[in-house]
């Protein structure tokens, strides 16, 4: 099954907060650019996918944190 472009681009978001190299937690970056992301598309987030994507947020910078 394909993906949808705004799903690509959370997965995305999620792998660059784990890649990435500054030492501050960027948590609230990703949440912000996910909310941009879905402000483009034309159906909302269930509040259930909201939640999921927060806490793949949250553990993709505890990695980053662990590294």
């Amino acid at each position: 099954m394909t993906r949808s472009i705004s799903w690509q681009a959370i997965d995305f978001i999620v792998e660059a907060l784990a890649a990435n190299t500054y030492g501050d937690d960027r948590t609230k970056v990703g949440i912000y650019l996910v909310g941009l992301v879905m402000k483009d598309r034309k159906k909302p987030m269930e509040p259930e996918q909201a939640e999921m994507v927060k806490r793949l947020l949250a553990e993709a910078s505890d990695i980053r944190n662990e590294c």
